[in-house]
């Protein structure tokens, strides 16, 4: 063989491992930002599903507090209520007992005349 084909053989030899070597790092280049691209996918559906169960605990807590606040409107109702009967009660019975002693003593009666 001659110097000249030696030199092409080699030639050719360098340029193929210098081929497969560039292959080699392009597919390592493409697995890390296909790996790296996966890691965003997943942090970014770890973060959705985060911020779901954030807003779903807040709907809850607002919902509870929602329920509280009827429950605490409802018992303010019962007692005004309650004090509404307590006081057409005490006037029913404030009134008779004028009645009473209105029946029983005459009209020029001091007693009238105080209250």
């Amino acid at each position: 063989m001659s110097p000249l084909g030696n030199i092409s053989d080699s030639d050719d030899e360098r340029y193929e491992a210098n081929l497969a070597k560039k292959r080699a790092e392009t597919e390592a280049f493409l697995q890390e930002q296909e790996r790296k691209e996966r890691a965003e996918r997943q942090a970014q559906k770890e973060a959705r599903i985060a911020e779901k169960a954030r807003l779903e605990e807040e709907a809850r807590k607002l919902a509870e507090e929602k329920q509280r606040r009827k429950q605490e409107e409802e018992q303010r109702q019962k007692d005004l209520a309650h004090r509404l009967e307590a006081d057409r009660v005490a006037a029913v019975e404030q009134q008779r007992r004028k009645n009473w002693i209105n029946k029983f003593q005459p009209p020029s009666s001091p007693l009238l005349m105080r209250r």
